[in-house]
């Protein structure tokens, strides 16, 4: 398989082409749930910089960042574009060749169900990606191209080879169930669009990458009266592996979005 090509951006930035997708019309009709509203979410460009919430066992013992060429060690400074890293020259049990893009990522905490208090896993915390632009003895030298977090000595390292996103060629949801939003990818009071966020849905398996829902705010009870709700924006999926969806925030109505808030697939008529 041939590695990925990379995008540059931090940790809010967005694809430069989703700003022509968001002038687009018709983002809530039946076509928008067949056809992603906005496709480059789904590349697998945008998609390395998207959190997992995963099994810390899965990953224990993985191969870390092992050092740098910079005078300055890494500590707690972002490596930037052309800096050099070296990591182990074997990968998951795969040798790396000249060219091999690799992924560098930590486990960064531990994720609870907001509602049940259950541990649903450790977040898989994307911090940059890079190049493998030569090898010496046991190591490879690693060219970084991305930096979405301080990548830290210590690091895990993961080899990202092609992957087709694919989605279904058509979304069910006539009485689709939703489910809670579970956490974000980082935590802060104010989520503009485009923010990354966990979905656990009540029935496992009803979620789908290109899905729109639309997230809300159950109205509170006074004096034995249920108020309206508060419709807080849309997301779309981008990742339904496993129990827990990873998915990304626009059109917000409120920016004041909190994990324990609720979501519901988009119905075909968009009402």
């Amino acid at each position: 398989m041939k590695p990925l090509s990379t995008h540059r951006c931090g940790p809010g930035a967005i694809p430069l082409v989703l700003a022509g997708a968001l002038l687009l019309g018709g983002v809530d009709s039946l076509n928008a749930q067949v056809t992603p509203p906005l496709p480059a979410l789904l590349e697998s460009d945008y998609l390395l910089s998207v959190g997992e919430v995963v099994d810390p066992a899965r990953w224990r013992g993985a191969e870390t960042v092992v050092g740098s060429t910079g005078e300055t060690k890494i500590s707690d400074r972002s490596q930037t574009q052309n800096d050099l890293l070296y990591v182990p020259r074997v990968v998951e049990g795969r040798s790396l060749e000249p060219g091999d893009l690799v992924q560098f990522f930590r486990l960064d905490r531990r994720i609870d169900d907001p509602t049940t208090h259950e541990l649903l896993g450790s977040l898989l915390l994307p911090t940059g990606m890079g190049v493998v632009d030569s090898l010496a003895g046991e190591t490879a030298r690693v060219r970084v191209t991305d930096a979405f977090h301080p990548i830290l000595m210590g690091d895990h390292v993961r080899v990202v080879t092609d992957a087709a996103g694919t989605w279904p060629t058509a979304i069910s949801v006539a009485g689709a169930p939703g489910g809670r939003i579970a956490a974000f990818q980082e935590e802060k009071a104010i989520h503009p669009s485009f923010d990354r966020l966990f979905l656990r849905p009540e029935v496992a398996g009803s979620t789908a990458p290109g899905q729109v829902v639309e997230l809300y705010r159950p109205g509170p009870v006074r004096d034995g009266v249920q108020l309206p709700e508060t419709v807080l924006g849309k997301a779309m999926i981008v990742r339904a592996e496993g129990p827990i969806a990873a998915a990304v925030t626009y059109q917000l109505e409120r920016a004041d979005l909190a994990p324990g808030d609720l979501y519901r697939p988009v119905p075909p008529d968009g009402d």
